[in-house]
């Protein structure tokens, strides 16, 4: 784990979300916030395939289209 410190213009967030009226809301929202970006970068790294991967299904649908009946 780490520590970061952001600066943040407390009043333009409150006239966007009113809701954010605290400190302990405003590092509240902002975790959460880095913690769906964390879990979105993890997606993406598994919904990744290899080049291998990629090759292949491309030289399957390939000879799938072009195969002669």
């Amino acid at each position: 784990m780490c520590s970061i410190t952001v600066n943040i213009d407390e009043k333009v967030l409150q006239d966007l979300r009113p809701d954010l009226d605290n400190s302990a809301a405003i590092r509240q929202w902002v975790q959460e916030l880095i913690d769906l970006h964390i879990q979105q970068m993890e997606l993406e790294d598994i919904e990744t395939m290899s080049l291998e991967e990629a090759r292949a299904i491309l030289h399957k649908t390939v000879r799938e289209e072009y195969a002669r009946p």
